[in-house]
């Protein structure tokens, strides 16, 4: 890697930092922040976060597992307990080098080398698998829609919203199929595994979240609608403005309230105690960088 691109990560990098920055002073800004320390500071309700720690590591667990169903169809083969190593070192890299090659391309830049796989063949399994985790993703809050009580369910009535959002699901599953037949060639058993993976790595983060509602004690009548806003903020959170997500998610929860009338406390709090989950547990990947090699197979093997 040149010294020029290294340098080069920086503005990126400054930028992203600046943003999630921007973006949590304004959040914060239109909330109460004496009453922001008294829901946050719980510590009867610890065994909670305890458990909401647990389901994400569970939720990643499952996504080392379905990643390496694709890398096993590309000629790939890890160990589950390698593979689950260098997904968490790509977390690591994720949350420390936003800006520069990142976790996915530490990922494949030691697929590559290690194992002799054209680039390009590494880089179309992790794509696939990122597309998968979105569809999902997009699934579930097409499933989520018809029971959720927004603006749109009072002017366009209930059969409509519930008719869209069957439309909406089908539509998503057939994108689903019709994307991995084409950049995977997926038989269809190795689909529904994908498929069915993705769906409980969402259910995992969702119950993870559910946790941090609970810790916070917010009011149970309202999960649906928090849990669809973090589905919602987890889409804007991967595009790539903003350090892991942080800023992005409480900004979408603090516009998606108003939609439901909802307070906004709970939700910016579970999210910003989500991004924490998200980065204690993304430390355990840094165990595991002087594990593997960037070098090649072959220059391995003439030492």
């Amino acid at each position: 890697m040149s010294v020029s691109r290294r340098v080069g990560w920086h503005p990126k990098v400054a930028l992203q930092l600046a943003v999630s920055g921007c973006l949590m002073a304004l959040v914060f800004l239109n909330l109460d922040i004496s009453r922001i320390a008294r829901l946050a500071v719980r510590p009867e309700q610890a065994p909670i976060l305890v458990a909401a720690l647990i389901a994400f590591n569970a939720s990643k667990i499952l996504g080392a597992l379905r990643l390496n169903i694709y890398q096993r169809h590309a000629a790939i083969y890890l160990g589950e307990r390698e593979n689950l190593r260098l997904y968490y070192a790509g977390m690591f890299l994720n949350l420390c080098l936003p800006g520069g090659i990142g976790g996915d391309g530490y990922k494949v830049l030691v697929l590559h080398r290690s194992h002799c796989v054209p680039m390009r063949t590494v880089v179309g399994i992790l794509l696939a698998d990122r597309l998968s985790g979105m569809l999902t993703l997009v699934v579930i809050l097409c499933m989520l829609a018809p029971v959720l009580p927004p603006m749109s369910a009072i002017l366009w009535g209930p059969s409509t919203v519930f008719l869209c959002a069957l439309a909406s699901l089908a539509a998503m599953i057939a994108v689903f199929v019709l994307a991995h037949r084409r950049m995977t060639a997926f038989a269809m058993p190795q689909l529904a595994k994908v498929f069915a993976l993705g769906l409980a790595v969402q259910f995992l983060q969702l119950a993870c979240m559910a946790m941090l509602l609970s810790y916070l004690g917010a009011p149970r009548g309202s999960y649906l609608a928090y849990l669809a806003i973090f589905l919602v903020s987890s889409v804007a959170a991967v595009l790539p403005f903003s350090v892991g997500g942080l800023g992005v998610r409480e900004a979408t929860f603090l516009l998606g309230v108003e939609l439901f009338r909802l307070d906004p406390a709970y939700g910016v709090l579970a999210s910003s105690c989500f991004f924490l989950i998200t980065a204690l547990s993304s430390m355990i990947g840094s165990l595991f960088l002087g594990h593997f090699s960037l070098r090649s197979a072959s220059t391995q093997e003439m030492h």
